[in-house]
């Protein structure tokens, strides 16, 4: 999988156990994925020898916010069905890859890399909190900003259909909280996108984060409707930067790196004043797929709002147009991967 350039390989989280007598998320026999967008598995090695073979589904989380005043904390559980492989890659807004300082949930043992993975045993849960970028250690006095790509490795396509991971946004002192927010995954993308809420300037306010996950650069058109479904304000992103082509692998397929992502309040997007009351936002790539998280912060609390597919252009997206499996193959190139040790316990 190579995500960024220079994309080195993981660095692991500290564990104990020899890595092909853990936590085995791997069949000895290639296993079926087709029901995972047709997917191919990829071989896992341990050094020159194959051990087996794994299915994988992958996402974005596509803003983080780590260091001044914030942690953002990432959480996954293994299903009863089996162990699973994780893999976390740090990026900035560019796409670049961002060196962040990680620690596991109870545990005073950080890391310092753009890339963290683990192996976890069937039904074992863990918890990763981003400090702040390793730059800015040990006080973190700045906040580093960007995404956070994920894959994991299964045995069998139902593990992987049942991995559920989440991202927490944790506010430090003196008014901490905590907001949950899903991965994008890389099956579930779309170009046009739609949140309600209010936003008064005051109490009441609305932030989006916009992740480009296309292969050109896109300004995104935001628009808001008022109560009456009348179009109230329109504005426009700047330019998002794209998944980048860092070339092809040893098959032949393109692989491709990661995106930028665009975060902002609302009315920075928006010039004239936004609708009174409860309204609708509608953020549209044109040709270009996306995703988007659109935060709903109502003093002294937050939410991650539902967001869903909209059809702007006269499409019809359903589950099936939204599957971009061309695109997830070539974020995550069918090449043999390294075992990753198991978490330690």
């Amino acid at each position: 999988m190579a995500l960024a350039a220079p994309a080195l390989y993981s660095q692991s989280l500290p564990g104990s156990e020899p890595p092909t007598s853990g936590a085995m998320y791997w069949s000895k026999s290639a296993p079926d994925c087709s029901s995972l967008a047709g997917e191919s598995p990829v071989a896992i090695t341990s050094g020159s020898t194959v051990v087996g073979y794994s299915c994988y589904v992958s996402g974005t989380f596509v803003w983080v916010a780590a260091g001044g005043g914030w942690v953002t904390s990432i959480s996954v559980a293994a299903p009863a069905s089996a162990a699973i492989g994780v893999d976390y890659s740090f990026y900035d807004a560019n796409g670049a890859n961002l060196e962040l300082d990680s620690t596991p949930f109870n545990s005073s043992t950080t890391t310092s890399s753009h890339e963290v993975s683990f192996a976890l045993s069937a039904n074992q849960p863990a918890d990763i909190n981003l400090q702040g970028a390793t730059s800015s250690a040990p006080k973190y006095s700045s906040t580093a900003t960007g995404t956070v790509y994920a894959v994991f490795y299964c045995p069998d396509a139902k593990t992987c259909a049942n991995v559920l991971p989440q991202l927490f946004y944790v506010a430090l002192a003196p008014a901490p909280w905590v907001l949950s927010a899903p991965i994008a995954w890389d099956t579930a993308l779309w170009t046009q996108w739609s949140a309600q809420g209010i936003d008064d300037g005051r109490a009441n306010r609305l932030s989006l984060a916009i992740y480009n996950e296309d292969t050109t650069a896109t300004s995104y058109t935001v628009s808001v409707y008022d109560s009456t479904g009348a179009l109230a304000g329109t504005g426009k992103t700047p330019l998002i930067p794209p998944l980048p082509s860092l070339g092809t692998d040893n098959h032949g397929n393109q692989i491709l790196g990661e995106g930028g992502t665009y975060a902002t309040l609302l009315s920075d997007v928006i010039s004239t004043p936004l609708p009174s009351g409860f309204f609708k936002i509608l953020i549209d790539g044109g040709l270009h797929y996306g995703a988007v998280e659109v935060i709903q912060f109502s003093r002294p609390s937050a939410t991650a709002l539902q967001v869903g597919y909209e059809g702007a252009s006269g499409s019809s997206p359903s589950f099936a147009s939204v599957q971009l499996a061309k695109v997830r193959a070539a974020r995550v190139a069918s090449r043999p991967r390294p075992v990753f040790n198991a978490l330690a316990k």
